[in-house]
């Protein structure tokens, strides 16, 4: 006598299949910007959410209190991290949250020379 499968069981199996593959292959990836400033050495970041596949994102703006206070004109490079923990809530939440980790380094201030 054969086992005959429901079409339930097959479709819930499937989607099992579909999950599992995705929660294997999702890992960690970094994303790197540079701009041809001289970068710091202190890093600083923090992590962002987006919410209902990027419609929504908290924070809209990332304030930069260091680089502000050395009086620089920008970032020297700017990192984008995203790790499996992060990756698998997303998959979870079907998108709905979305972290995100971002850390920058400012760019070093301009040295003065000669006389004021």
């Amino acid at each position: 006598m054969r086992l005959r499968l429901y079409p339930a069981y097959s479709h819930f199996r499937g989607f099992l299949l579909a999950l599992s593959i995705s929660l294997l292959f999702s890992s960690c990836y970094t994303t790197r910007v540079a701009t041809q400033a001289q970068p710091g050495s202190e890093v600083s970041g923090r992590t962002v959410n987006s919410f209902f596949w990027g419609i929504i994102q908290s924070p809209k703006r990332i304030k930069t209190p260091i680089c502000d206070s050395l009086k620089v004109n920008g970032l020297a490079e700017v990192t984008v991290k995203n790790n499996f923990g992060y990756s698998l809530i997303t998959v979870v939440t079907l998108g709905i949250w979305c972290p995100t980790r971002i850390e920058w380094k400012c760019g070093k201030p301009c040295e003065k020379v000669g006389k004021l």
